[in-house]
């Protein structure tokens, strides 16, 4: 007979293991009608029909008393509701619900953008080897292959995908703009506070030699080929080359990598360019959790900014980081010391969201994969490699693919 792990129980049921055990010593007593099932000298719960709307009942039924005695009620702040859109509010509010986790690009709104310009101007003085100058090395190293790849055009757009402050693809720009091809310098974020802080970059860096062009996108779902469209159709097409850059593992980020690499790959056209940096997997990559403002902070630093903004206290949890060995991802997460409620107030009415006390919220992830994986996964959206570079520390990878073309029958 199929059985229930108590592991499984208390994660789709989120429950305690005690209230797991509880549930199997009531079903021996009579006092809940429940199939039972032994198995090495052990009682668990058959994996059956009825069981599965009894347990539904009981979880249900436990929720209900745990958030109306024993648990803390908190709204989010008044700001919250101006800084984040209907549709990004309920996309929060549903991967809190679901998935028990807040999407990262949030965090890049309002002080958490701030908090990032600064995180990549303390890397940039650094003289060890990290994100930044990894990155910045990569491009250094490679632009004659770049301009390799991008000689039969003249006009060359840039198109800086989670541009951040724009720091890293500064001296790939002055490079183009040396050759006098760089055409437009378009940048994409989410967030547009992050996108104010790389405009006042690009201008002081550049004045009026680059007019910076920045639109506010989510990357796993939102195409910019409408931006693109101009271009590709007017007399300079065939003159013209889209070169995207995605620097810094952006989709590593996301529940589903690939969805970033499909919406970049729907938006450009056959003789474009894809360049990504990342770290890829390693022993050193694995205990890699520095993204704080100063290299002796503690706390969450810059991944509390939406914990912040929901006043969810840090009286209330825990935190936790670590690598998942199983599902091959580095996270950051706080486990609740109690159970919680958040209310969403609208003019509607209130939407909760509830949790229970040890559940555990994710505020990152990194998927690990190596260059190879990587390189597979670009190829399965539909991209080709056409160059890759390590460091000498084999830290950090750069891949520039191109749109394969397949060759017709």
């Amino acid at each position: 007979m199929l059985y229930f792990k108590h592991s499984e129980l208390v994660d789709n049921y989120r429950v305690s293991l005690k209230t797991v055990h509880n549930w199997i010593a009531a079903a021996k007593q009579g006092k809940l009608d429940l199939t039972l099932h032994e198995q090495g000298g052990r009682t668990y719960i058959a994996n059956k029909p009825s069981n599965l709307i009894v347990l539904r009942k009981l979880s249900d039924k436990g929720k209900k008393y745990r958030n109306t005695l024993h648990h803390k009620v908190i709204t989010p702040k008044p700001e919250f509701y101006d800084l984040y859109s209907r549709r990004q509010i309920l996309d929060i509010i549903h991967n809190l619900d679901i998935h028990r986790e807040i999407p990262r690009q949030y965090n890049y709104f309002n002080g958490g953008a701030d908090n990032w310009d600064k995180w990549v101007k303390r890397l940039e003085k650094e003289k060890t080897a990290n994100y930044y100058n990894g990155t910045v090395g990569l491009l250094h190293d490679n632009l004659s292959k770049i301009d390799l790849l991008i000689q039969d055009h003249t006009r060359i757009n840039v198109i800086d995908i989670g541009v951040g402050n724009a720091m890293p693809a500064r001296e790939l720009l002055t490079h183009l703009l040396d050759r006098g091809i760089l055409n437009r310098y378009i940048a994409l974020d989410i967030s547009g506070e992050m996108l104010d802080i790389a405009e006042r970059n690009i201008h002081e860096w550049f004045g009026d030699k680059i007019k910076f062009e920045g639109h506010i996108r989510d990357i796993g779902h939102e195409r910019f080929d409408d931006i693109l469209v101009d271009d590709m159709l007017g007399e300079h097409a065939e003159h013209t080359l889209n070169l995207a850059l995605l620097l810094g593992a952006t989709p590593a980020n996301f529940r589903s990598p690939l969805s970033v690499v499909r919406t970049i790959y729907s938006s450009i056209g056959q003789d474009d360019l894809l360049i990504y940096t990342m770290k890829p997997d390693s022993d050193t990559s694995r205990g890699y959790f520095d993204f704080s403002l100063t290299p002796d902070s503690k706390g969450l630093s810059s991944y509390n900014a939406m914990i912040e903004m929901l006043n969810i206290n840090d009286s209330l949890y825990d935190i936790e980081m670590g690598f998942d060995e199983q599902k091959h991802m580095r996270y950051v997460r706080i486990k609740l010391r109690t159970a919680l409620s958040i209310e969403f107030k609208f003019e509607n009415g209130v939407h909760p969201v509830h949790l229970e006390k040890g559940d555990t919220i994710l505020l990152l992830r990194v998927w690990h994969k190596n260059p190879i994986e990587i390189i597979s996964d670009f190829e399965q959206v539909g991209f080709t490699l056409l160059h890759s570079s390590l460091t000498k520390d084999r830290q950090y990878l750069m891949t520039i693919s191109g749109v394969n073309v397949k060759a017709e029958d």
